[in-house]
């Protein structure tokens, strides 16, 4: 099965943040979303970053006038009603409040048809439900309320009448209605059983425009891109995390921009400091991987993307006290559920930020090496960041650039080098630490090197 966006939501990485700046105008949009699966055919991306280009036209050419605005305050009004109408199609009798209900759906897909059908949108075709309409608004009053209306039926009106002229004992009049309504009811719900698929397309349409909408509307808001898909290489010029920009932006500092490419069968190694936000930036690929797959705007100046089958991220200190697992041997279940998947011919994407990095220094560089060796080997996208130094290896490295002039700089560069920078000691040194603890320290250092 999948991955449903509902499971990332709450993910370390920030699908929450986007997420939660949609500006999304029906709950049922939301839900819709939670629920939705991961895409992995190439065929569905480029279908849903066509509809999005689509819509990202429409808003930005309406930008200035009212007809988005008229299409989202109609699109406030839609309710998750997909229950009602299973128990239609099922043969159930709905009460008045859910004929009211299916009601102001129709009434709200008549006034967004017309409105989408003034656009230059083509990807989605709402259906007419005029009959729909006009079924359960029998005096064409247009007012979004429900009742048995008079016009169903003559005996009804003659009933209502003697009732209010006294010329029918009330007990027997609201017994006589009842027999009425119900057989109406009848009625109602055996034509709309026949429209049902068409309701059905309705609502699932009605929250995909107001998904769209609200897609197309953050690209502008986050600053985000729609990427072009690849087969085996990853591209990012200017990657960003926005939770992480926007925090940045608020202590009124800047974000730098990330230029990462990685390929199929081929690791990239990132080394750097411990300061050097590599694990930021596994979680900012994982983000934008997902966002990818999930047909969002992607945060980066340009991006060509590989889809997969899955992606697994194991970064920081992520103990498992449910399962009594410390955080190295969460970290080994972790790698080895990614190598077992890697193993069945699934293109995935590994992101693994210190493998090994918990353990003694000899055993761990000899894991984190061999973790290189087994991923040359497979269909995968695998980036890993360490501190370790791994030598005598083929794959791509880059070198977090780290303390320039008295600052972190945290733009990656290539590297030939096999050995990690030495940069701890310099590191806190600039940073203010204990200046005792810290000529202890290189004088430590000189004595193991020599």
């Amino acid at each position: 099965m999948g991955t449903r966006f509902k499971d990332i939501l709450d993910s370390t990485y920030g699908i929450r943040f986007i997420f939660s700046k949609l500006n999304l105008s029906s709950a049922l949009s939301a839900t819709l979303i939670k629920e939705s699966k991961i895409m992995t055919e190439r065929e569905d991306i480029i279908k849903a970053y066509r509809e999005l280009k689509e819509f990202s036209d429409f808003v930005n050419l309406n930008q200035n006038n009212s007809l988005t605005e008229k299409i989202k305050i109609e699109l406030c009004e839609i309710r998750d009603i997909r229950s009602t109408l299973k128990r239609v199609s099922e043969g159930s009798t709905p009460d008045d409040i859910e004929l009211f209900e299916i009601k102001s759906l129709s009434m709200i897909n008549q006034k967004v048809k017309i409105f989408m059908e003034s656009t230059d949108i083509k990807c989605i075709k709402l259906p007419d439900l005029e009959g729909v309409t006009n079924l359960l608004d029998p005096e064409g009053s247009r007012i979004t309320s429900f009742y048995i209306y008079d016009a169903y039926s003559d005996d009804l009106r003659m009933v209502r009448k003697e009732l209010s002229s006294k010329k029918l004992e009330p007990e027997e009049a609201i017994y006589k209605m009842s027999l009425i309504e119900d057989r109406i009811r009848g009625y109602i719900s055996a034509k709309l059983r026949e429209r049902i698929s068409d309701i059905y397309e309705s609502l699932i349409g009605l929250a995909r425009i107001d998904t769209l909408i609200a897609k197309a509307g953050q690209l502008k808001e986050l600053n985000l891109i729609m990427p072009s898909q690849s087969i085996n290489t990853t591209t990012y010029s200017g990657m960003f995390n926005p939770e992480v920009k926007e925090l940045l932006k608020s202590d009124g500092k800047e974000y730098q921009l990330i230029d990462i490419e990685f390929s199929v069968s081929e690791p990239l190694l990132i080394t750097g400091s411990n300061m050097g936000g590599k694990s930021l930036t596994l979680k900012t690929l994982a983000l934008c991987q997902y966002l990818f797959q999930f047909g969002f705007g992607i945060p980066a100046r340009e991006a060509s993307i590989v889809a997969v089958d899955k992606v697994f991220l194991s970064v920081g200190d992520e103990q498992d006290y449910r399962k009594g697992l410390s955080s190295f041997a969460a970290e080994i279940k972790r790698i080895d559920n990614m190598l077992s998947a890697a193993n069945s011919g699934k293109i995935i994407l590994s992101l693994t930020d210190e493998p090994a990095g918990t353990t003694n220094p000899k055993e761990g560089t000899a894991l984190a090496a061999a973790l290189l060796k087994v991923l040359l080997k497979k269909r995968a996208l695998s980036v890993i960041t360490t501190h370790y130094n791994i030598e005598k290896i083929e794959c791509k490295r880059l070198k977090v650039i780290g303390f320039e002039n008295g600052a972190m700089n945290y733009k990656l560069s290539l590297t030939v080098d096999n050995c990690a920078p030495e940069e701890a000691i310099r590191i806190a040194d600039e940073m203010g630490a204990n200046s005792e603890w810290i000529n202890a320290a290189r004088a430590e250092l000189e004595v193991n090197n020599d």
